[in-house]
């Protein structure tokens, strides 16, 4: 069994850091459960390109509102509290926190 708590996380190397996010890693590859678990602070105000090549991603916004824009078709989606996204296709994508 697994039990991990996000404040553990701090300041480990499962807290990774960029320009305009945060992102605690949960749960990884090396946990053996097929899947990892994350938990992304996207900070106010930026724009994240996004292309995951390799995996498919889901993503459920927790607090916070922003869009996602898919680059190949322009379409853009408002993302708030309580709505989920998925890349079943791979989509290369712009997110955007406001």
């Amino acid at each position: 069994m697994i039990v991990r708590k996000l404040t553990e996380l701090n300041g480990t190397d499962r807290e990774v850091n960029a320009d305009t996010w945060t992102s605690r890693r949960l749960l990884l590859s090396e946990d053996g459960m097929g899947f990892s678990l994350h938990d992304t602070i996207i900070r106010p105000g930026t724009t994240t390109e996004i292309h995951y090549q390799n995996h498919l991603e889901a993503v459920y916004c927790i607090e916070g509102q922003g869009h996602v824009t898919v680059v190949d078709t322009g379409e853009i989606h408002h993302i708030e509290a309580g709505t989920v996204y998925a890349l079943d296709g791979n989509e290369k994508h712009l997110l955007t926190a406001d």
